[in-house]
């Protein structure tokens, strides 16, 4: 499913609130519409998204010799913290209270690029503390240019 968003400016959004006004008027007419209203904030690249699964994290994954999700979990929950879930049986185990696109309630909520560079930084302090010297990412990375 194709997301429409808008993005209103900061400032003097008169002229953008009504084109705003006109295509709701019109879309999917018929239908029920969602409308979600969120604060802009640049999230991270997909180049940001493989160097940490496809550097970062798989080669913690490869030294360690566990899956990548497991790796990513672990990661997650030392960076923002672990929380109880209940299981059957009476059990619980610990889970990250956030992951990289999932906010404490299990909402959609892709960390901006900000956060994004704390937690990579993290990851390689981690691997650091294990012997695996991660390698910085492309320096165009940081600021959105690299491929």
């Amino acid at each position: 499913m194709a997301e429409n968003v808008v993005t209103l400016p900061p400032k003097d959004r008169e002229a953008a609130i009504a084109r705003l006004s006109e295509i709701l008027r019109f879309f999917q007419a018929g239908k029920p519409v969602n409308v979600k209203m969120t604060i802009a904030r640049p999230e991270r690249t997909p180049p940001q998204l493989r160097y940490l699964w496809g550097v970062a994290i798989r080669m913690l994954s490869d030294h360690g010799g566990y899956e990548p999700e497991d790796v990513h979990e672990y990661l997650c929950g030392s960076f923002w913290g672990w929380r109880p879930k209940k299981l059957p049986g009476g059990r619980t185990e610990d889970v990250p209270i956030r992951s990289t696109t999932m906010d404490a309630d299990g909402n959609r909520d892709v960390i901006d690029g900000e956060e994004f560079w704390r937690y990579v930084e993290f990851v390689q302090r981690v691997g650091a503390r294990a012997g695996v010297v991660i390698p910085d990412p492309d320096p165009g990375y940081k600021i959105g240019r690299a491929a």
